[in-house]
């Protein structure tokens, strides 16, 4: 079941990617979420209060906090193995119509987007989250000056990568944000692995918006 998973979202997202090392790059970092034992400092977790945070949104108990954790370490993982200058976790808020950043690394990005259609011309999540499809900018520069996209934050990367974490009928949970400081930062290892972390990380967001069978 698991390949057949890793196949549908290569096929459903059009990329052209080595089945079998996804699959290796996601039952890594399922692996990570589910055996790793590090202590992290909940304010990493929860937030600090100083902006938008899975605090304001979710019920702070210990099943919530093990589901932040698993994002968190399986993010860190995958973060220590790429070249990127940042990376970031996205949970979709369906009421509030936002994106909600769960966690992060590398240079910071926006804590919590809209989905409105302002949003979607400036800000990838935004458009991932409303279209389901997955959007790789080889060149930002490029893409700005073809109007692809709009917003003076482009300037800090040269290319970035926008992932959808989906149910396996295509609902989106979330959107994976990973940017790159020169343009063509993402070959076919580093998106084989920024898949690989899409796909792993279905369940405990699933699981944290508590989406279940009847969403299949």
């Amino acid at each position: 079941m698991s390949e057949v998973l890793v196949r549908d979202y290569l096929q459903t997202q059009g990329l052209k990617l080595a089945a079998d090392d996804v699959a290796v790059a996601r039952l890594a970092a399922e692996t990570v979420m589910n055996m790793g034992q590090a202590e992290i400092d909940r304010s990493v977790l929860w937030g600090n209060g100083n902006e938008a945070c899975a605090a304001d949104y979710f019920t702070c108990d210990e099943t919530t906090e093990q589901i932040l954790k698993q994002v968190f370490m399986a993010l860190d993982s995958t973060w220590e193995q790429s070249a990127a200058q940042s990376a970031a976790v996205y949970v979709l808020l369906p009421e509030q119509a936002g994106l909600l950043r769960l966690s992060q690394q590398g240079r910071p990005v926006e804590a919590l987007l809209k989905l409105d259609e302002e949003a979607e011309a400036a800000y990838l999540p935004s458009r991932t989250a409303n279209r389901g499809w997955l959007n790789l900018v080889e060149d930002t520069a490029r893409w700005l000056e073809a109007g692809e996209i709009s917003g003076e934050h482009h300037a800090r990367n040269g290319s970035q990568m926008s992932l959808p974490v989906c149910l396996e009928n295509g609902r989106v949970l979330g959107v994976i944000q990973v940017e790159a400081a020169q343009k063509n930062g993402f070959d076919e290892t580093a998106q084989a692995l920024w898949v690989a972390l899409a796909l792993a990380l279905a369940a405990p967001l699933a699981a944290l918006l508590g989406a279940g069978e009847e969403d299949e």
